[in-house]
């Protein structure tokens, strides 16, 4: 019996396509190619805006999916709170971006409010 099933594919901005699959004996999301998976996630919602977000940017993709995941668990859902909304996914996009031109976040101020982008070391 077959355990996965493909719930979304697109391709990248360099036509490499991608899938976004989920694994029934693991319960977990997967976006992957056809040659290397690049991330899991255990929620729909991770995946689906790691999708996307891996969609709209340009670069190697198993950086982005390392990239991808990273982010996904630095910033919580609750920050974009307004439903259908894009917020998210251009936020997670922007901060790959800065991550793949060498740069942190740092994080300052009354309960973490404030973010800037700072050289990596």
């Amino acid at each position: 019996m077959i355990s996965e099933e493909t719930l979304r594919s697109s391709y990248t901005q360099d036509g490499t396509r991608f899938f976004l699959v989920f694994d029934a004996n693991k319960a977990t999301f997967r976006i992957g190619t056809r040659w290397h998976w690049l991330a899991s996630f255990d929620s729909v919602w991770d995946a689906c805006d790691a999708f996307e977000a891996m969609e709209l940017v340009d670069g190697d993709l198993i950086e982005l999916g390392r990239l991808v995941k990273k982010e996904i668990r630095r910033v919580p859902r609750y920050r974009f709170f307004r439903p259908g909304g894009m917020g998210r996914i251009n936020y997670l996009a922007n901060s790959i971006e800065r991550r793949l031109q060498g740069l942190r976040p740092q994080r300052s101020g009354s309960k973490g409010a404030v973010e800037r982008w700072i050289p990596a070391n």
